[in-house]
């Protein structure tokens, strides 16, 4: 039984997730068939969240929105960058500035977790999803976060990633020390072809207050071109950070 509430704890977090990406109002079907899942259960899924408040059903259309209890959840959390839509309006402005794929990422454990994904508009473009772990000591946005650490809990990360199972090349602590001190230095992340083959991301951080989480945003894309626009989007990045306190 208990097997089966944490599934649904996470299929409900995944309906929610669902409206976030879709941005539409939608119906069982849309959400089973995107998720591969039965019918019948996530309707059962779908009514226990309406009846908890967290989704509205429309009768005359069969279709869910999620409701603004949703949409409150979390307005406590970073209130200098939500306010008045200024998170979402600085990732947008670096999509259109760079036509990549752009996402806003936090620190969960040893990872780094995309909060938000725009996908971006070139043709050959990362493929990426709301949710995604990416592993915090490699990644763009798990290396400009730990910019943010002192040595010690960079060390403590390096030891739990060491100590999980599975992980015949153990990572050696000074290479990460030595990579997080160039990427503070820089100013930015660049990881290039480590997560996903002739891909990559750069990386920086947002202005977050000390009892805030961190908080990054990355330019995600084919290497070559990042390489080719490193200096532009570094340029585009400052920009869209810089204009958060003109919006």
């Amino acid at each position: 039984m208990e097997v089966a509430n944490v599934k649904s704890a996470a299929r409900a977090i995944q309906v929610l997730e669902f409206f976030d990406a879709a941005k539409r109002a939608s119906a069982v079907a849309d959400v089973a068939d995107h998720y591969g899942w039965p019918h019948s259960s996530t309707s059962a899924l779908m009514r226990t969240l309406v009846s908890l408040g967290y989704l509205h059903y429309d009768a005359s259309g069969r279709s869910y929105m999620p409701s603004m209890r949703v949409a409150l959840l979390g307005d406590w959390l970073h209130e200098s960058l939500l306010a008045h839509g200024r998170l979402s309006a600085l990732l947008q402005q670096l999509h259109r500035e760079t036509h990549e794929t752009v996402v806003l990422a936090a620190q969960n454990g040893l990872h780094s977790q995309y909060l938000r994904v725009i996908e971006g508009t070139n043709t050959l473009r990362m493929h990426l999803q709301h949710g995604m772990l990416r592993p915090l000591l490699t990644s763009g946005t798990g290396r400009i976060l730990m910019t943010q650490m002192e040595a010690g809990a960079i060390r403590k990360l390096v030891r739990k990633h060491n100590l999980r199972d599975g992980q015949d090349q153990p990572v050696e602590v000074e290479e990460v020390l030595a990579q997080v001190d160039e990427d503070r230095a820089r100013g930015y992340a660049f990881s290039k072809n480590r997560i996903t083959a002739h891909a990559g991301l750069i990386a920086m951080l947002l202005p977050t207050s000390a009892c805030e989480k961190p908080l990054a945003i990355g330019v995600a894309g084919l290497t070559e071109r990042l390489v080719a626009n490193e200096q532009r989007y570094v340029a585009a990045m400052h920009e869209a950070i810089g204009s958060l306190a003109a919006i």
